[in-house]
């Protein structure tokens, strides 16, 4: 049997040409956000907020193959900043294209509080920054094995962690990232989540646990979310 997979899910590479229209609608996003603050008569076209949204989307979804790789780009936000991006992006077409300049504005200043800026800036630039005082809650599994996920948290980047997995001898097919959390005080978050999964774990000495993704996703979104421990 040949193996051909060489990255897992939400990791897949970015062509060069979606890649350079990506940041060119970024750029022109943040000079929509530029020419507002100077009070120049400005607009940005539609197609570019749709681009950018779309961005934010996958990353609050998670449910693309390069999905992981955007979010890295942006800088790594939270889910909910994430959505709230996305749903700042999606606010802004009608006032834009109606002329409401009051509307407008506090769809914009939504996104800036979600970070947007400096996410968009750092995507633009091509440098992306970890976020400080936070771990992740990570859910890896691979595409033959949709039910047996890991699920662990890191200090470090979840790039980093799943390379340190997929190298370890005797794994043939790459782990994918199915889900991340940006959490404050992560090592407890995960032994919290671990307790509530014990019904599942493979082995007590092993972060694995047999579980529909559907169902780890929402103890886990519950469980972060209860704890109010999100970035």
């Amino acid at each position: 049997m040949r193996i051909a997979q060489k990255w897992g899910f939400g990791m897949a590479s970015i062509k060069p040409e979606v890649q350079q229209q990506r940041v060119r609608a970024a750029a022109a996003v943040l000079r929509f956000r530029e020419d507002r603050q100077g009070g120049a008569a400005t607009t940005t076209p539609q197609e570019d907020l749709s681009v950018i949204r779309g961005l934010y989307s996958r990353c609050h979804r998670q449910d693309q193959w390069d999905w992981f790789t955007v979010w890295q780009q942006l800088g790594r936000p939270g889910r909910m900043r994430c959505q709230q991006a996305a749903n700042a992006l999606a606010g802004l077409r009608t006032p834009i294209r109606d002329g409401a300049s009051s509307s407008a504005a506090a769809q914009v200043a939504s996104f800036l509080s979600a970070g947007g800026e400096t996410q968009l800036a750092g995507f633009v630039a091509g440098r992306s920054s970890q976020t400080q005082d936070a771990g992740y809650i990570y859910v890896l599994s691979t595409r033959e094995h949709p039910r047996m996920l890991k699920i662990g948290y890191t200090g470090r980047s979840v790039e980093e962690r799943v390379k340190e997995i997929n190298r370890a001898t005797g794994v043939l097919i790459p782990y994918g990232v199915r889900a991340v959390w940006v959490v404050a005080r992560a090592r407890s978050v995960e032994a919290e989540l671990h307790a509530r999964l014990a019904p599942y774990r493979v082995r007590a000495d092993r972060q694995f646990f047999d579980i529909e993704f559907r169902d780890a996703f929402t103890l886990i979104r519950d469980c972060v979310y209860d704890s109010r421990r999100e970035r």
